[in-house]
């Protein structure tokens, strides 16, 4: 039995040595990939009865979720997002409470982007790069005219805009210059109001069309203080079959402050320019209070 303890000490004694003379001799490699996942839970609920003020009775939920999953390696580098943001609310516009069928659910935020953005360094902070940009939705959406006939539906449409140009990337900031861009928007839901505000009244067998053009893609985050955190993004294409003063813009700004360990606050806001949809300016802005989830 003594000899079995002595061996067995032995070994362990050895074992340990070995392991630390290993783990001082070898470098650790520097990581490749960093991740970061984040996530905001919205409820807000309003009950009014007899209020002199006026108002409705209303109920509004949401989430969103931003990923960031990004590789570097000697001149090779490989950033990815990934955001989705659903949200719904319902109101008592009838006044006979909020679950009267009368009532309904409607869309507040419907959004599903992704991008991936590969770049080779060519010289100091500029890049040799690629995009390719996925933009779509989940759920059937309207406009404020008409209820009854939607104007997009889940993943229909889907725009994916590719691209081959020049970045320039700092940690917090980067701008993407492109003169090589297809911008491609696919339907498959035929659905006649649907396939109206996509490609037209013609061409009833159409299920996609490709748009050539030049893009420019502006992305900044940083935490410009010590609880408060900035994102913002601005697109630019300009389809080469139409003027220049036809460019597509959309632009968002995203701030973030954290409140204690288990609130934030948010606000946000977007903009867009699409004539293919409407020559005014698209505009949403949003404010609340939200429970951060990071993992």
């Amino acid at each position: 039995m003594k000899r079995i303890l002595v061996i067995l000490l032995t070994t362990i004694t050895f074992t340990a040595f070995a392991m630390e003379s290993d783990s001082t001799a070898v470098t650790p490699k520097p990581k490749r990939w960093t991740a970061k996942n984040d996530m905001i839970l919205t409820f807000e609920q309003t009950q009014t009865s007899n209020w002199a003020a006026g108002g409705y009775s209303s109920l509004t939920f949401g989430g969103l979720f931003k990923g960031f999953y990004n590789y570097k390696h000697n001149k090779h580098k490989v950033d990815n997002t990934v955001e989705a943001a659903y949200g719904r609310t319902r109101q008592d516009l009838c006044g006979k409470g909020i679950w009267d069928k009368e009532n309904e659910w409607i869309k507040s935020e419907d959004r599903i982007e992704i991008n991936s953005i590969y770049g080779y360094q060519a010289v100091g902070f500029w890049n040799y790069s690629s995009l390719i940009n996925i933009k779509s939705q989940f759920d059937d959406g309207y406009s404020k005219d008409d209820r009854q006939n939607p104007i997009s539906a889940g993943l229909s449409p889907v725009v994916m805009t590719t691209s081959i140009g020049l970045e320039y990337k700092k940690s917090y900031f980067s701008t993407l210059f492109s003169v090589l861009t297809g911008k491609t928007t696919y339907c498959l839901d035929k659905r006649q109001s649907i396939h109206e505000a996509i490609f037209g009244k013609d061409d009833w067998d159409r299920t996609w069309k490709l748009s050539l053009g030049s893009y420019i893609k502006v992305f900044y985050q940083r935490d410009v203080m010590k609880n408060i955190n900035i994102l913002a993004k601005l697109d630019l294409f300009w389809d080469y079959d139409k003027p220049i003063i036809d460019t597509d813009i959309t632009t968002e700004i995203f701030v973030s402050m954290k409140i204690s360990k288990y609130l934030n606050t948010f606000v946000s806001i977007q903009a867009a320019i699409d004539k293919d949809f409407s020559t005014a300016i698209q505009y949403k802005e949003r404010f609340g209070i939200s429970i951060p989830i990071n993992f």
